[in-house]
């Protein structure tokens, strides 16, 4: 009471309080100005030890009336405490401190500039594996179950031109990405209420990423949905570079996914939506461009990427495009391949296999350039408008059946269908294709590379069914070649008689009709299918040209014999009905081919003539003695000629024989061949007077005459060869 009446006192003790909350102020005012300086010289100092790693920053800033905090030059640090891990200009926080009582950590702004992250992989490890392991520990789960009834209420999360880079030390490889720039407006995360997230932000290397997030507190179920826009492909081509060798990918992807899952089943994550590639082109390393497709479309129904299962509705390629070139007996593909061990490592039971099932896969107007370059001048040809389709197809499937059409260089069209077992080809193929209007100069360089024949014009319809069952091929080959015309023969890897055989060939509209039959063993590695329809091809020319009987006699509707020769008895005296025809039919056959060179060579064993010459003149000796027939007189003519002998118990073709002068009998035989040769060549010339169908004489030499009747051997070949034959010699 005394104190309180004194008014002195009371005036001391106010200046004492007062001096007590200006010392606590000033304390206070103190720390709020030092605090910053103390943080950051604190977390510089004990940064390993509160985060993992290292730590680095030049300066702390709050901002009390706003509660903002800001900080500059931040750095963490690789665990050699040299190397930075991530680094940034600028981090701002903007907090509502008061929300903490609520049991939510609430953040007005996060925004992050000139982020600069590394990532670093060494066979499996990352190296932020340590940091993971530190945030793993018994201590931060612990934090972390005692926080785990905190809310979360995040706004305005940016980062502005953040740079991100990836090195792979396996193979010495960086990716960087520049320029990353996102904005996550709100996300919302914890507490008794549904959360939700919304993310969007631009890419880098250009498109954007959008992204929405339910999630369900009371039974853990998430589902949500992303949008990709316009993303650069480029990004991937480090990654495809390991396995082939291309040298640029441009084009960009869109995709629209949704997803749902639940917290407690991981397996049961599931994906769907539709994904689009638009102007992608591919180039090799000389800036070839080897692959393309102006639209690529994949739209999935469900995808289960924890169960390796994926089920597709449909796949759509518009405009596909290939470069397709053969050198050296490889193709451009084959040596952009990448070799690396895991190529030949053998597959386990345990290596996951994806279980694909395609509902529909489309290529609509597909185009493929190929050359081929192992010749003088390259082979280029064409294939566009092609149209591939197929059904219900499996990567774990064992058959596969696909249908298509292309045209063929422009002009010619080819339809097929095949089912293979994509796995093991040679067990089992059904292949089935039509090629219409396709034009034989096309395949000019070919031609004259191998059998040394230029194709002029011409074209050709074609039928192909083959099977392989159990590695036997078993091919059915129907074509049709119109209006062929081939030039002149100059070198050629093969001397196959293709030209004549097709003249051969040739009905009477000018249609060549083939029907070969193709059969092969494929057990042997060694073997190749197109080896064997070559060899084949082959001997099927080589056996027209050899044998072109059949073939000429369907073009006359004659039987083949008529065609190969002309036959007379000892006796002819004039032509038969069956020789005029004969005649008659190489004479039309001329007619029909007029640049076929037509051969008569007569052919004739005289020694077995000579039995007929010797019994012709001794029968006229004996009628002209008895005026008597030695066929009707038979026991006459007997007695004649064993008194003539003077020589019992002989055949009478050795009477004869012995009976008949040896020059009267040659002089029979030469003026028999005389008439046969001069009958052929009247008739010829009487038909004709024009005919260029050659009658030759009778060659001593020729090895034909031993052990043959009287007749003439019917030879076909081209007027021309015949020529350059000739002007050889």
């Amino acid at each position: 009471m005394e104190t309180a009446g004194n008014p002195k006192k009371l005036k001391i003790s106010k200046l004492i309080l007062i001096a007590i909350i200006g010392f606590i102020l000033l304390l206070i005012i103190a720390f709020l100005i030092f605090s910053p300086n103390i943080a950051r010289n604190y977390l510089n100092k004990n940064g390993k030890e509160l985060t993992g790693r290292k730590l680095s920053i030049e300066d702390i800033s709050i901002n009390y009336f706003t509660t903002t905090v800001q900080l500059t030059g931040a750095k963490m640090f690789e665990q050699n405490d040299k190397d930075v891990f991530i680094g940034l200009d600028t981090i701002l926080v903007d907090l509502k401190p008061l929300r903490l009582f609520k049991k939510e950590i609430f953040i007005q702004q996060f925004k992050v500039v000139n982020l600069d992250a590394r990532i670093i992989q060494k066979d499996t490890l990352f190296n932020f594996d340590d940091l993971i392991a530190f945030y793993s520990s018994e201590d931060t789960v612990t934090s972390d179950a005692e926080s785990s009834s905190y809310s979360f209420d995040l706004n305005n999360l940016a980062i502005d031109q953040g740079k991100l880079s990836y090195t792979d030390k396996e193979i010495d490889h960086t990716i960087s990405v520049k320029d990353i720039t996102f904005f996550i407006p709100h996300l919302y995360w914890g507490g008794e209420q549904d959360s939700k997230a919304d993310v969007a932000f631009d890419l880098g290397t250009g498109g954007s990423f959008s992204s929405t997030f339910d999630y369900n507190v009371e039974t853990g179920a998430y589902s949500g949905e992303a949008q990709v826009t316009k993303m650069q492909l480029g990004v991937i081509l480090p990654y495809i570079q390991q396995y082939m060798r291309f040298g640029s990918l441009d084009g960009t992807l869109t995709a629209e996914i949704n997803f749902n899952g639940t917290q407690e089943d991981l397996m049961g994550f599931q994906m769907s939506g539709d994904a689009r590639v638009d102007s992608m082109s591919i180039t090799d390393d000389n800036g070839q461009k080897v692959l393309g497709v102006e639209k690529a479309k994949v739209r999935v129904s469900e995808m289960k990427p924890m169960k390796y299962e994926a089920q597709i509705k449909q796949v759509i390629f518009e405009h596909l495009y290939m470069y397709l070139e053969l050198a050296d007996s490889l193709f451009n593909f084959e040596k952009m391949i990448v070799e690396s061990a895991e190529d030949t490592a053998a597959v386990t039971e345990e290596d996951a296999v994806y279980q694909v099932m395609i509902d529909s896969l489309q290529v609509k107007s597909g185009w493929i350039d190929f050359s081929d370059k192992r010749f003088r001048e390259p082979f280029d040809y064409e294939l566009s408008e092609i149209s591939v389709n197929t059904e219900n197809l499996s990567l774990d499937t064992d058959w596969i059946t696909l249908s298509g059409s292309m045209l063929l260089n422009k002009r010619g069209k080819l339809e097929a269908k095949v089912g293979v077992n994509p796995y093991d080809p040679l067990s089992k193929i059904d292949l089935e294709y039509v090629l219409s209007d396709f034009q034989l100069p096309d395949i000019n360089i070919y031609s004259k590379h191998y059998t040394g024949l230029p194709i002029l014009f011409g074209d050709m319809y074609y039928l192909n069914k083959t099977t392989i069952n159990n590695k036997k091929l078993n091919s059915e080959n129907q074509l049709i070649i119109r209006n062929v015309e081939l030039g002149r023969k100059n070198g050629g890897l093969y001397d196959i008689p293709l030209k004549l055989a097709l003249f051969i060939l040739k009905d009477i509209n000018g249609d060549v009709k083939l029907d070969i039959p193709v059969t092969g063993d494929l057990s042997d590695p060694r073997t190749r299918i197109g080896r064997i329809v070559w060899t084949t091809f082959k001997q099927f020319m080589v056996k027209i040209v050899a044998s072109p009987f059949k073939a000429l006699g369907n073009l006359l509707g004659a039987q083949p014999d008529e065609l190969e020769e002309i036959t007379f008895v000892y006796s002819d005296t004039s032509l038969t009905g069956k020789q005029r025809r004969g005649l008659d039919l190489l004479l039309k056959l001329e007619e029909m081919k007029p640049g076929m060179q037509i051969e008569m060579q007569y052919l004739n064993d005289r020694k077995l003539e000579r039995a007929d010459a010797a019994e012709q003149i001794v029968h006229e000796d004996y009628q002209t003695l008895y005026q008597n027939d030695p066929k009707s007189h038979r026991k006459e003519y007997e007695a004649f000629l064993k008194e003539k002998s003077g020589l019992d118990s002989l055949l009478i073709q050795d009477y004869e024989l012995m009976l008949a002068p040896t020059e009267k009998v040659d002089s029979v035989i030469q003026a028999r061949e005389n008439m046969r040769i001069q009958l052929v060549k009247n008739y010829l010339t009487t038909a004709n007077d024009s005919t260029a169908i050659e009658v030759l004489d009778y060659n001593k030499e020729e090895v034909l005459n031993i052990g043959s009747r009287p007749k003439f051997q019917i030879k076909y070949t081209l007027q021309e060869e015949s020529a350059t034959t000739t002007d050889a010699n």
